[in-house]
């Protein structure tokens, strides 16, 4: 009797889940711009139809108001969230943009669709939509991905990993046209950025993804996961390529070797070893707070820490003090050993921000002069 009664239920469940329309789910791969930093990576969005209703679910949602934004940015721990909008608002407000819109029909039978769908419903709930966002590995283009592996169970990616590039050269191709941006990350960025990517990592970044399910197959039928791939907008925004930033490095170095003819106690020498110690000390204080402090991914260990660090501050505040001229003079040549061990670490394990090993041997020679000239204060 109880099993005349389990079997019924099944029965009636499954008779249920049949008559329930199976939506049809598709993914959004949105192109990129750079009128904002956050824009310059693309976007990742579902699409999902069903019912006569046509939504999009958006994992890139995040509000400058939220309380602690900032703070919970600077430690590498933001919040972000799920929202749900119309399938022609979100055509509308990226057209508006300048920025293509693609979209990939998946290949999912009814019931993948339906449990995918109800997933996406359940996370969109206030209680649940929110999620700690990380670059790399949480993101609008890696939630979706994830998504789509769990519905379908195993996918097979056809792309081959071996053509893939590193974190860095990713990013650099990406951020290209924001010259201090792109300065910034690969000062922030250590040596594990110099990985070449995998499939899984290269996910990251939408455009990647989109063109990893183009050919990936589902595991179970072989057949393509993406049926249908249509254009809805075409990128009308070109990103902007701007002079390199080896000039802001060159011009600084010019002007140091320039400086360093001058007579030592020169106001205008003094003046300006302090305001570049203190640039220095600035970076170095921003670098290392990101990696021992945050929850940024991949900035630590960071080479760029033996050239940018705190200890600058020191010496803009006490250079060309007569009082600190020995524990100075320590100072002055460790940082001249530090920036040699940078830049042999530039050339073996970790990629340098562009041109800028320029800048660290206009200071290295900085360093080493004013050790020599302290020596011989000292000496005297």
């Amino acid at each position: 009797m109880i099993m005349k009664r389990y079997l019924l239920t099944i029965a009636i469940l499954l008779s249920s889940i049949s008559a329930i329309a199976a939506p049809k789910v598709s993914l959004l791969t949105c192109g990129p711009t750079d009128d904002y930093v956050f824009y310059l990576y693309g976007h990742t969005a579902i699409r999902v139809q069903q019912d006569g209703q046509d939504i999009v679910y958006n994992y890139g949602y995040f509000s400058l108001d939220q309380k602690n934004f900032i703070l919970n940015f600077m430690l590498g721990k933001p919040m972000y969230s799920l929202g749900v909008t119309s399938f022609d608002e979100f055509l509308w407000e990226y057209s508006s943009q300048g920025r293509s819109v693609v979209e990939q029909e998946l290949n999912l039978t009814d019931t993948e669709a339906l449990l995918l769908a109800n997933k996406l419903s359940w996370n969109a709930l206030p209680e649940n939509r929110d999620y700690q966002y990380n670059f790399y590995f949480d993101n609008c283009a890696t939630r979706p991905r994830d998504l789509l592996e769990e519905a379908i169970g195993d996918i097979k990616y056809q792309l081959n990993p071996s053509a893939l590039p590193t974190f860095r050269e990713a990013i650099r191709d990406k951020s290209h046209s924001a010259v201090w941006y792109t300065m910034g990350a690969d000062l922030c960025l250590g040596w594990k950025t110099d990985r070449q990517m995998s499939l899984r990592d290269a996910a990251f970044l939408p455009s990647y993804l989109e063109q990893e399910l183009d050919s990936a197959l589902r595991g179970d039928t072989n057949e393509p996961i993406v049926t249908k791939k249509v254009v809805w907008v075409e990128q009308s925004k070109t990103i902007s390529n701007p002079y390199e930033a080896w000039r802001i490095p060159w011009f600084v170095f010019v002007i140091l070797i320039v400086l360093l003819q001058i007579r030592p106690t020169s106001k205008i020498q003094i003046l300006y070893h302090r305001a570049i110690y203190t640039l220095l000390g600035i970076g170095g204080v921003t670098i290392w707070f990101l990696a021992f402090i945050s929850e940024h991914p991949h900035t630590w260990p960071n080479a760029n820490m033996l050239f940018m660090h705190p200890f600058w501050f020191v010496l803009a505040i006490t250079t060309y003090n007569k009082r600190w001229g020995k524990p100075n003079k320590w100072l002055y040549f460790g940082n001249f050993v530090a920036i040699v061990i940078y830049l042999i670490l530039g050339l073996f394990l970790q990629e340098l921000p562009k041109h800028l090993h320029i800048l660290a041997i206009g200071i290295a020679l900085d360093q080493f002069l004013r050790w020599r000239e302290s020596r011989n204060h000292i000496e005297e």
